[in-house]
C-alpha cells in the first residue's frame, strides 16, 4: 500500500495523510451509520455501556456533549466493515510489519458547532498504557498505528486534528494528561514544532503512531466535524481490555 517515502515519513514526521482514499458513496455510508449512532446517543444522559458500545456522554456549562462511541462496531455494525476495510489494514500492515493486529480501536468521535469538545494535546502511547503491564512495544517501532477517516471536511474553525511533527522522535515524553477540557501542558519545555492542523476533505485519512503529539481545539464554526478512528497494535503488545463488546479482536490485515 505504501511507497518506502511514505513509511519513512510516518516513522520520522509521525505521520501521513492519504488524500481521497475512500470515495465519496463510501463516506455517505459512513455517515449514515454514525448518524445512527448519534441518534441513540441523543437518547442517552450520561456515559454508559449501550448496545454494546461505549458512549462517551459528557455536559459543558449545561450543554449535553455527544464526545464520542467507543468500540462503535456492536451498535453499529457497518462501522465493523468500514474500519477493517483493507485500505486500513493494508496501511497499518506496511507500517506495523505484521500479518495481524489486534484492533482496539474502531471510534467516532463528534464536534457539532459550540459544544465545546477539546481534546488537549496528548500521545496516544500514554493511553495504550506504556509504561505499565498494559502494554509493550513488540517491534520496537511503537506496535501501533492509529487511523483518522474525515466524515466531514475539516477546516481551521471546524475543530481539526492538530499534529506536532517529529514529537515521535523521542518515544514516550510522560505527558500527563487526560480526556478531559481543563486538561493542558506546557508543551514549549519538550522545545518541540508548532502544531500544524490537519485540514482534510471527507474521505481523507490521516495515519499516526502512538508518540505523536496531536490535540484538536473546539468547533467554532456552523458545521460539524465528524472522524472515524481505527487504530491497529502489534500482536501480543496490548493487555488491556478495552470497553465494547469484542474490542481487540485479532485480525489479518
Amino acid at each position: 500500500m505504501l511507497s518506502k517515502e511514505q513509511i519513512n515519513e510516518f516513522f520520522t514526521r509521525g505521520y501521513i495523510m492519504i488524500e481521497a482514499l475512500f470515495e465519496q458513496s463510501e463516506v455517505g455510508e459512513m455517515s449514515a451509520a454514525i448518524e445512527r449512532l448519534k441518534t441513540e446517543a441523543d437518547s442517552l444522559d450520561q456515559t454508559c455501556i449501550h448496545k454494546g458500545s461505549m458512549f462517551v456522554i459528557t455536559e459543558k456549562d449545561g450543554q449535553k456533549q455527544i464526545r464520542r462511541v467507543s468500540w462503535a462496531a456492536p451498535a453499529e455494525p457497518e462501522l465493523k466493515k468500514w474500519g477493517q476495510d483493507k485500505r486500513l489494514t493494508g496501511v497499518a500492515k506496511d507500517l506495523l510489519g505484521s500479518d495481524t493486529a489486534n484492533q482496539l480501536i474502531n471510534q467516532v468521535h463528534f464536534k457539532y458547532p459550540h459544544d465545546g469538545v477539546r481534546y488537549p494535546f496528548h500521545q496516544d502511547c500514554k493511553h495504550r498504557g506504556i509504561g505499565t503491564d498494559a502494554w509493550t512495544d513488540i517491534n520496537g517501532k511503537g506496535s501501533y498505528v492509529q487511523s483518522l477517516t474525515a466524515i466531514d471536511e475539516a477546516t481551521i474553525d471546524n475543530g481539526p486534528m492538530y499534529f506536532i511533527p517529529y514529537s515521535c522522535k523521542d518515544g514516550n515524553l510522560e505527558l500527563e494528561l487526560g480526556y478531559n477540557d481543563e486538561a493542558d501542558t506546557d508543551l514549549s519545555v519538550h522545545d518541540l514544532a508548532e502544531p500544524v492542523p490537519i485540514l482534510m476533505k471527507p474521505g481523507d485519512v490521516a495515519f499516526f503512531g502512538p508518540y505523536t503529539i496531536h490535540g484538536s481545539f473546539p468547533n467554532t464554526s456552523e458545521s460539524p466535524r465528524r472522524v472515524f478512528i481505527n487504530g491497529y497494535a502489534y500482536p501480543g503488545a496490548n493487555t488491556r481490555n478495552y470497553p465494547g463488546e469484542g474490542s481487540g479482536e485479532l485480525i489479518t490485515l
